[in-house]
């Protein structure tokens, strides 16, 4: 049920299979509960993740649900150009090397490279096990902050990695 479902949705699925899934699914009661779990989990989990970001400064429009974000690091030009470099493509490449956190520039959606965004992909959980565990939780309820620090460390420890070196 669940899980098998949760393996196909939290990889990099091909277009056609993600529509045989959906036919598959379709209606069923299982993939209701699963998008609504999964929606909730990102919500909670794209939440937690701009509340950090914009504590540091950056501007962050937070989705309802998304599996990624799109900040803004302009707020940061004068500090990141100090640094010696300027366009977003650029930044990405020092923010990995720096701190390990990796995501696109926006430059590759058809942004301006000179302007500093970036898509930041919130994936990097066990979708399985997170989905397990959100059912232990009400699905009337948002899920808490600790069931995203529990369940999404590695995300929320990326996101504490790139504010800090924002903010350094």
């Amino acid at each position: 049920g669940m899980a098998v479902v949760s393996s196909e949705t939290f990889t990099a699925t091909s277009a056609p299979n993600q529509y045989a899934a959906v036919r598959a699914y379709n209606g069923s009661p299982c993939i209701e509960i699963y998008l609504k779990q999964s929606r909730r989990i990102l919500k909670a989990l794209s939440h937690s993740v701009c509340e950090k970001l914009t504590d540091a400064g950056v501007n962050t429009a937070t989705p309802q649900g998304a599996f990624y974000i799109f900040p803004d690091f302009s707020e940061f030009r004068d500090k990141l150009a100090r640094r010696d470099f300027h366009p977003a493509s650029e930044m990405c490449e020092r923010i990995l090397a720096e701190t390990g956190v990796a995501f696109l520039p926006g430059n590759e959606f058809g942004r301006p490279d000179s302007e500093l965004t970036a898509r930041l992909a919130l994936v990097d959980f066990d979708g399985t096990k997170t989905l397990m565990n959100a059912q232990e939780h009400s699905l009337d309820k948002e899920l808490p902050k600790q069931f995203v620090k529990d369940n999404c460390s590695r995300v929320i420890q990326a996101t504490d990695k790139l504010c800090n070196w924002l903010t350094q």
